[in-house]
């Protein structure tokens, strides 16, 4: 099978289907080559550690199937992965070591906005193209790089619909709380307007510091402030003790939005009956119609033995595309391979990867689910949804 070649300074969507086979086709000898090492840091341990696993999970299960087809160029694939800890100086040590002594091939980005924050630098410093599939706050990329791209909707969209709901319901009052880091303080700077366009007052607006684990304190000012609408902008840890609290407290509003957290499939099991209700950002779905969505669901489910997350497929998403470039550049050439980054559109599991002249993602899209019934469904935009959103928000013993 010929390459697939673009036209000079013209975009194309590339199928990562026929991609993947022509990589694979292209040497019947990869056992005989060096293999293509791909370094990165995860959050294996640490506040971030249950998003880190899918991360990770996401990133080897796409390894293991190229490899099956012969990998990229004729070469196995080798992930090389640091446990950053959670830490963005942790990981920014851990990439130069995977860059100057580790001599890896390529880099693609670690778990988390902020750690992804601290190691931007990294990829233009030695010039080697790094797809980021967990950095939503868009600061990194006002920051004149050229070698960092995003690989995730951006954090403004995650609580989208969740003004796009207090609107519908006519919900005026909202408090916000969340992380004291990058992502969450990415979203905290675009909600005015948000709820200046939904018609919603903030009554409350406080971070907590990273790796908090008592949150009472902050949830007794949320029940003074008398809110219609509660919004965590949480990862899972701090989704299910912010959830806890506000339960203990005996605060129940009329909706309960967390961002990233209760898009776990393990959020239910761990708080129960009380999932039931929370809406929650996400920006996949096995339901999308979407290039080799089936595929990697089934498949990510029967390797691991749960259902894949937005995490897994966003992780697994990037090497599509970073495999789309090494195609088109048929070579390990990081200037070749930064450029088609930077100009192509590829179609993922999680839709149209298509970044602007800053390396900000402009395709991919964010989603709002809701847990109902133990199960978490899309519930909007309309075009997406599973069900119907139920509301208003109630405790389950309540």
């Amino acid at each position: 099978m010929k390459p697939l070649r673009a036209s000079k300074g013209i975009a194309f969507l590339l199928s990562a289907a026929i991609l993947a086979s022509f990589i694979g086709a292209s040497s019947r000898t990869a056992g005989a080559a060096d293999p293509i090492v791909i370094g990165a840091t995860v959050a294996e341990s640490g506040a971030y550690a249950v998003d880190g696993k899918y991360a990770l999970q996401g990133y080897q299960l796409y390894v293991n199937q190229i490899n099956a087809k012969g990998g990229w160029l004729g070469r196995q694939l080798q992930l090389k992965i640091y446990d950053d800890a959670s830490d963005g100086t942790t990981a920014l040590t851990e990439y130069q070591k995977l860059i100057q002594q580790d001599h890896v091939n390529l880099i693609v980005g670690p778990y988390s906005s902020a750690i992804t924050a601290a190691v931007a630098n990294v990829a233009d410093q030695y010039k080697m193209p790094m797809i980021s599939p967990e950095v939503a706050s868009t600061a990194p990329f006002k920051r004149g790089l050229k070698y960092i791209f995003q690989g995730t909707a951006t954090s403004d969209r995650y609580v989208a619909g969740a003004f796009a709901i207090a609107k519908q319901y006519g919900y005026k009052r909202v408090a916000i709380t969340g992380e004291d880091t990058a992502f969450p303080r990415s979203i905290a700077a675009a909600v005015p307007d948000l709820a200046a366009k939904a018609g919603v007052d903030i009554v409350f607006n406080e971070l907590y510091p990273h790796n908090a684990s008592d949150y009472t304190a902050v949830v007794q000012k949320i029940k003074q402030s008398n809110p219609d609408v509660v919004l965590g902008i949480s990862y899972f840890p701090d989704s299910v003790g912010i959830l806890r609290a506000l339960k203990q407290a005996n605060v129940v509003p009329k909706e309960l939005f967390f961002t990233i957290g209760p898009a776990e499939p393990n959020f239910g099991k761990e708080v129960g009956g009380d999932a039931n209700g929370v809406f929650f950002s996400t920006n996949w779905s096995s339901e999308l119609k979407t290039e080799g969505n089936v595929d990697f669901t089934k498949s990510f489910a029967a390797t691991y033995g749960v259902p894949a997350d937005y995490h897994a497929a966003q992780n697994y998403a990037a090497l599509q595309v970073l495999g789309a470039a090494i195609a088109s550049a048929k070579s390990l050439d990081n200037e070749k391979i930064r450029d088609f980054l930077a100009t192509h559109q590829v179609e993922t599991v999680v839709g149209t990867y298509h970044v602007d002249a800053n390396g900000q993602q402009v395709g991919f899209d964010s989603l709002t689910g809701q847990w109902q019934n133990g199960k978490p469904l899309i519930v909007y935009p309309t075009k997406y949804a599973q069900a119907k959103m139920v509301n208003p928000f109630v405790w389950a013993s309540h």
